[in-house]
């Protein structure tokens, strides 16, 4: 299966959500820009960013996300509006890099088609597309599920208050969310098409080892049997030349495609990872409010669960962003690992010089991916975002606390 024909259905809802112009052309079996497709995305995204600068200069909306009573301070209000300012622009932004980038997506789904067949020629490996559209289909049921549990148990305790300025909030936050979370999941496909791509390379450089583990034949004097012997070796010893040889023009093509990829949806990476944080941070400050006025009751404890489940989708985008970027950027280790437990010898310079290319490729041409190259996605960004929610916390609490003080000191007086 053609990688585009796998893509297919998600590409069909990317259209849907203007995250995608293209259709394709079955005949020519080939990605054309589709001219009724821009047109919509333009009129989304200005009506996207007519709304967002609506929504700033509107200084009369007091909009109320989470309300808890005589709780509900300024502090937590301006953090609300902050939120929701903060996914709107990861919306529009999604939406202005679709319309920016989209001679850069061309290329990468015409490059990644490109490997696909260097894998069939150059290695007689099938890449099994079929199975990536089956995986792709159970993963978004498997976020989409996410998403309708967590939104339906948030409105659901949010509905107990009979709160109308937080349904307008819900409604306004939850479609650009819903945008976000889709540009992530296409972000998460393409970063397992790249793994699934370097894992083939990886078993073909281990079948190259076994070649070390065959038992040595005992010698027997015949002129016959050495000639074949010393052919089958110097033809084994020929098609493992070869196999490198594609290996390492495979690898240059997979470290152009992440770069390439980098240059699409890098940008959105960095803005929706600015917004997970703000979501993380003013959800984790509206938990500690609840908490100061706990009493043991369901409604509040739906307060507190709401507010967590509300955060949970944000928490989990950054976590699988980066264990996944993580584990794609480790496969150039392994790979590396890989290619010096095979057998070298010293007489063969040939061989011994195109492992030393090859390992110096890989030690130059690391993958990693880059948020618009602001900062590289892996684990330590779960330990950045961690401790910047915890001083921004804390900041924010005390605050809380001198707003507290301040109303104290004005209702005493």
């Amino acid at each position: 299966m053609d990688i585009a024909d796998a893509l297919a259905p998600l590409q069909r809802v990317c259209q849907l959500c203007c995250l995608c112009y293209w259709r394709r052309d079955s005949a020519a079996r080939q990605q054309k820009r589709s001219r009724w497709l821009l047109l919509y995305g333009w009129v989304v995204l200005l009506l996207s960013i007519g709304y967002l600068l609506y929504g700033l200069l509107d200084a009369s909306r007091n909009v109320e996300a989470n309300g808890v009573g005589t709780e509900a301070t300024h502090i937590g209000h301006t953090v609300d509006s902050i939120q929701l300012v903060g996914i709107r622009v990861a919306h529009a932004t999604a939406l202005l890099e679709e319309l920016w980038q989209w001679q850069a997506q061309s290329q990468f789904v015409a490059q990644l088609r490109q490997i696909d067949l260097d894998f069939v020629n150059l290695l007689q490996l099938d890449v099994n597309n079929g199975q990536l559209r089956r995986q792709m289909g159970r993963r978004a049921l498997y976020m989409l599920s996410g998403y309708v549990v967590s939104q339906g148990f948030i409105l659901f305790a949010k509905m107990l208050s009979v709160d109308i300025s937080f349904m307008v909030y819900w409604l306004s936050y939850l479609l650009p969310l819903l945008v976000c979370g889709l540009r992530y999941f296409q972000i998460y496909t393409f970063i397992l098409i790249v793994q699934q791509r370097l894992e083939l390379l990886l078993s073909m450089l281990d079948s190259l080892q076994l070649h070390e583990a065959l038992p040595e034949k005992p010698y027997i004097c015949n002129t016959i049997n050495e000639k074949l012997d010393m052919e089958t070796e110097a033809a084994a010893a020929a098609a493992c030349m070869q196999r490198l040889l594609a290996a390492r023009k495979l690898y240059q093509s997979l470290w152009m495609l992440v770069a390439l990829l980098n240059r699409c949806y890098g940008l959105s990476m960095l803005v929706n990872l600015g917004n997970d944080f703000l979501s993380i941070t003013s959800n984790c400050y509206w938990i500690f409010l609840n908490f100061r006025q706990f009493a043991a009751s369901p409604y509040d404890f739906m307060q507190i669960v709401g507010s967590a489940l509300w955060t949970a989708p944000h928490m989990s985008n950054v976590l699988i962003l980066a264990l996944l970027c993580e584990r794609v950027s480790y496969c150039t280790t392994r790979l590396a690992l890989s290619l010096h437990h095979i057998r070298t010898d010293l007489q063969k310079d040939a061989h011994n010089a195109l492992i030393t290319q090859f390992s110096l490729q890989l030690l130059h041409q690391r993958l990693h991916f880059s948020a618009a190259g602001f900062f590289d996605v892996n684990c330590t960004l779960l330990y950045t975002i961690v401790g910047a929610t915890t001083t921004y916390l804390i900041i924010l609490i005390q605050f809380h606390m001198s707003e507290s003080s301040l109303n104290s000191g004005s209702a005493g007086g």
